[in-house]
C-alpha cells in the first residue's frame, strides 16, 4: 500500500477548478486530463498510449505514472478549490473515462482512477502532506513512513474498520511519529506558551540557522528558534550570537560546549506542555498520540 497526493487543477477545457472537482467527487474518482477525441472508454493502457502520442501537447508520463503506480487500496491525499482536504481510498487503477458531461461542460478530467472520499478537517492533517501540496507535480508520492501510518490510521478511525494494519513497531514515542513540520509546530506552540510571540513571516526566510524568529513582547528581546528530528545533531557552538536561541533536537542530540545564548528543549519539556494542553492541540497530533498508545 502506498501513499500519494494529487492536484485537481485543470489547464484545459473552459471548466474551473471548482466545477472539475465537484465532477470527481459526484462520480467518485480522480484524474488527470488529456483526452483523445478519436477513443471511446477503455482500460487498454496501449490503446490510449498510441492515440494520445498524436496529441501535439500529449503529456504521457503523468498519465503513464497513474496506470503504472495507482493499485487497489493505495491512500491519495487530494483538496478542492476551497482547501477542504479530502483522504480517498484507490477502489480501482487507471481507466480512460470520457462521460457525456465532461464533454458538455469541457471538463478536463479523462485519465481517473475510481476511489472512495473521506472529508478531513485541516487540523487532522499531518504537516507532511500538507507541505507535499506546495510541490507544482500533479501527482506523486508521500515518500515518509509516518504519514502513511498515519493514513492508514486515520483512514481506519474515519470508516470505524481496522482495514489496514498499522506498523507500530518504528514508532515508540510521539517525536517518533511527528514530522518536521509538526515537530516545529510543537515548539512554536510551546513558546507562545511561555509568553514568547512568533514572527510569522521569518518562518520562510531561506535560512539554515533558524526555522523562525521569536520576539518578547514585554522586553521586546529577539530569539532565533532551530528544530531538529531524527539523527540531525544540534551543535551549541553554531549558535553563538547577541541574541538568545532556543533549539530543539527531538533525540536531545545536542552537541558542543554550553553556550551563554543557547537554550536546549528536552524532550521531558515538550512532552509534560503536550500532556498539559492535549485538548488545546492539533486533533492531527492527538491521532498520532493514539497510534502510540
Amino acid at each position: 500500500m502506498y501513499l500519494y497526493r494529487i492536484h485537481i487543477r485543470p489547464k484545459g477545457g473552459e471548466a474551473d477548478m471548482q466545477t472539475t472537482f465537484e465532477y470527481c467527487l459526484k462520480n467518485k474518482f480522480l484524474g488527470v486530463g488529456w483526452p483523445v477525441n478519436s477513443l471511446s472508454n477503455t482500460i487498454d493502457w496501449d490503446q490510449y498510449k498510441r492515440e494520445a502520442k498524436k496529441r501535439q501537447d500529449y503529456k504521457l508520463h503523468i498519465c503513464a505514472y497513474i496506470n503504472k503506480w495507482i493499485k487497489d487500496e493505495d491512500l491519495v491525499w487530494t483538496r478542492d478549490y476551497d482547501g477542504q482536504y479530502y483522504l480517498t481510498q484507490v477502489k480501482s487503477g487507471w481507466e480512460y473515462y470520457r462521460s457525456q458531461e465532461s464533454k458538455q461542460k469541457d471538463i478536463d478530467i479523462a485519465n481517473i482512477f475510481r476511489c472512495e472520499f473521506q472529508k478531513v478537517e485541516i487540523d487532522m492533517v499531518p504537516g507532511k502532506v500538507v507541505a507535499s501540496f506546495r510541490a507544482p507535480r500533479t501527482i506523486q508520492s508521500i515518500g515518509c513512513d509516518k504519514a502513511t501510518e498515519y493514513s492508514k490510521y486515520l483512514w481506519n478511525k474515519i470508516v470505524g474498520s481496522k482495514y489496514y494494519e498499522i506498523d507500530k513497531s518504528k514508532y515508540k514515542d510521539i517525536f517518533m511519529m511527528l514530522d518536521d513540520q509538526e515537530t516545529e509546530d510543537l515548539v512554536f506552540m510551546y513558546l507562545q506558551s511561555k509568553g514568547w510571540w512568533i514572527l510569522p513571516n521569518s518562518r520562510s526566510r531561506d535560512t539554515w540557522k533558524f526555522e523562525y524568529l521569536a520576539v518578547n513582547p514585554k522586553t521586546g528581546e529577539i530569539a532565533e528558534t532551530q528544530v531538529k528530528t531524527g539523527k540531525v545533531e544540534l551543535n551549541r557552538e553554531n549558535y553563538r550570537s547577541n541574541n538568545k536561541v532556543f533549539l530543539f533536537q527531538s533525540n536531545e542530540q545536542y552537541i558542543g560546549s554550553e553556550v551563554e545564548n543557547v537554550i536546549c528543549f528536552s524532550r521531558e519539556e515538550l512532552l509534560n506542555f503536550m500532556n498539559k494542553y492535549n485538548s488545546n492541540l492539533p486533533r492531527s497530533f492527538k491521532i498520532k498520540k493514539d497510534i502510540i498508545s
